[in-house]
C-alpha cells in the first residue's frame, strides 16, 4: 500500500509540473493535500470491512482525518505570518507588531484548534501541541531572526514568549491553590511536596469502578494501575481523565492498613529505581490514611483531578520550553552547514550571503537560543523551588515514553520547514511565481 500511495503522488507530481511548470508553486503545500488524501482512502480501503462492521472505528479513522487536515493549517498559516514579516523589513515597527501580537495570537489559534481536535487523545495531547505548533513556531521565529537581526526584535520575541510563561505559570498556581484547599482537609503535615504520593494512594486503594462512569474506561484504568502500581507519575498520569464524573456506584475502598510511609513526590519513569526527592521534607514522615478515607468521594476525585492538570500543565509548559531552547540551535547548526555545501545555490537565502551576513546571522540566533536557555533554566527553578516537582524527571518520562511521536513530529517538521525554501519546492512568498511566466514564454 505504501508503495502505491508513493507511485501515485510521484504521477501527480509529474502531471502537475507537466500542466504548470517546474517547481510546482508551493508543492510541498499543495501537492501534500493529495498526499494525505491518499493515506486516508487507502485506509478506508484497507480498513473498509472493519470501518463498516465498527463505529468505533470509523470514528478514530474521522477523528485522525481532522487531526491531519488541522496540522495542515500550520503550513498556510506560518508561511503568510514570515511573508508579512519580509514585507516589513523596512520598518521595525511593524516587525515589533509582528512579533509580540501576532506571532503569539497565531501560535494561540492553532494550539486551541489541535487541543480541540485531539480531545480523543488527552495523554498524547502536551506532546501533539508542543511537537506540533512550538517547532513550526520556533523555527519560523528562526527564520525571522535571520532575517532580522535588530536588538529590539530580538527582545520582543523573547517578551512575548516571557509573558506567555508568566500566564501560564499563573494558571498552574490556580491549580496548586485548589490542590492546596484539599490538602488542608488531610491535616496540617500535608503540604505540596506530598501531592502526587497521595493521588496514587487515592488511584491505588480506592476501586476505579466506584470513580468510572463508564465499563470501558474502568477496564482501561483498572488495567493501568496493575501494571504501573510501583509508579507514582504512571499511576496519576493514566488516570488523566478517570475522574471526570460522578461514580454511578461507589464500592468498598481497598485501604490495606491505617497508616501507610509517605515517599516524597517523585516523577520519574516507571523503569526508575530510585525516587527523586522534591523537597527537604524527611522521607520516613507518614501520612494517616484514615484521613484520606473520611474524604468524600468527590473531594477523592476533585484532588486526582486536580494533581493530573498540575501535571499537565507543567508538561506543556517543559516542552514548550525544551523545543524553544532546542530548536534554534538545530536551525544555527543547519545553516552553518549547508552554507559550506556546493549546493546553497539552490537555497535563495544563502546563496549569495557572505561569510559576515551568517556570522552575524549566526550570532544573533545564538543570543537568542541563549535567552530560551536562560528562560528555561528559570522556569526549572520555579517549578522545583515554588511547587516542589522535579521537572527533569518529567520531561524526561515524557521524552521517553512518547519518544515515537517526538522524534516523528520533529524529523517531519524540521525536514519540512527547512527544506521549504529550496528552489525545487517553489516556494514563493512574493507569489509572483517568476519561472512560470519563463515557462509561458517559451
Amino acid at each position: 500500500m505504501s508503495a502505491t500511495i508513493a507511485a501515485i503522488y510521484t504521477g501527480c507530481q509529474f502531471v502537475a509540473a507537466l500542466v504548470i511548470g517546474f517547481p510546482v508553486p508551493f508543492s510541498y503545500l499543495t501537492l501534500n493535500l493529495v498526499w494525505l488524501s491518499l493515506i486516508i482512502t487507502c485506509l478506508w480501503i484497507y480498513m473498509g470491512a472493519g470501518c463498516r462492521r465498527s463505529q468505533v472505528i470509523r470514528l478514530q479513522l474521522k477523528r485522525h482525518g481532522i487531526f491531519a487536515y488541522a496540522v495542515t493549517s500550520l503550513a498556510v498559516v506560518y508561511p503568510l505570518f514570515y511573508y508579512a514579516f519580509l514585507c516589513a523589513g523596512e520598518y521595525t515597527g511593524a516587525q515589533l507588531v509582528l512579533s509580540t501580537v501576532a506571532l503569539p495570537l497565531i501560535k494561540m489559534t492553532e494550539k486551541q484548534l489541535l487541543y480541540h481536535v485531539t480531545r480523543h487523545a488527552p495523554d498524547l495531547q502536551p506532546a501533539f501541541v508542543a511537537f506540533d505548533v512550538e517547532v513550526f513556531n520556533a523555527l519560523f521565529v528562526s527564520s525571522c531572526m535571520r532575517t532580522a537581526t535588530s536588538l529590539p526584535v530580538t527582545i520582543s520575541l523573547m517578551v512575548a514568549d516571557f509573558l506567555g510563561a508568566c500566564i501560564a505559570l499563573y494558571g498552574l498556581r490556580n491549580l496548586m491553590l485548589r490542590v492546596d484547599e484539599l490538602s488542608v482537609k488531610l491535616g496540617a503535615g500535608i503540604t505540596r511536596a506530598h501531592m502526587i504520593d497521595i493521588a496514587v494512594l487515592i488511584v491505588n486503594h480506592h476501586h476505579p469502578d466506584s470513580l468510572m462512569p463508564r465499563p470501558s474506561d474502568r477496564q482501561a484504568t483498572s488495567s493501568f494501575i496493575d501494571n504501573h502500581k510501583n509508579s507514582s507519575f504512571d499511576a496519576v498520569h493514566g488516570a488523566e481523565n478517570s475522574f471526570s464524573d460522578p461514580p454511578r456506584s461507589p464500592s468498598k475502598p481497598a485501604w490495606g492498613k491505617n497508616s501507610v510511609p509517605l515517599k516524597q513526590s517523585s516523577v520519574a519513569p516507571a523503569e526508575s529505581a530510585g525516587i527523586c526527592p522534591t523537597s527537604q521534607l524527611s522521607c520516613n514522615e507518614e501520612v494517616s490514611v484514615v484521613a484520606i478515607k473520611q474524604l468524600p468521594l468527590d473531594d477523592k476525585q476533585q484532588f486526582v483531578r486536580e494533581t493530573c492538570r498540575v501535571l499537565r500543565r507543567v508538561e506543556f509548559l517543559l516542552l514548550v520550553e525544551y523545543t524553544e531552547v532546542m530548536v534554534p540551535f538545530v536551525y544555527v547548526i543547519y545553516i552553518a552547514t549547508v552554507y559550506n555545501f556546493p549546493n546553497r545555490k539552490y537555497f535563495p537565502h544563502l546563496d549569495g550571503m557572505s561569510e559576515a551576513a551568517l556570522l552575524s546571522t549566526i550570532r544573533s540566533l545564538l543570543i537568542y537560543c541563549s535567552l530560551q536557555l536562560l528562560s528555561f533554566v528559570l522556569l526549572l527553578t520555579v517549578l522545583r523551588r515554588r511547587y516542589h516537582l522535579t521537572s527533569g524527571s518529567i520531561l524526561s518520562f515524557v521524552l521517553k515514553t512518547d519518544w515515537r511521536i517526538v522524534q516523528g513530529l520533529l524529523v517531519l517538521w524540521i525536514i519540512y520547514v527547512l527544506q521549504s525554501s529550496l528552489q525545487h519546492v517553489g516556494t514563493d512568498y512574493t507569489f509572483k511565481f517568476q519561472w512560470l511566466h519563463a515557462h509561458d514564454n517559451k
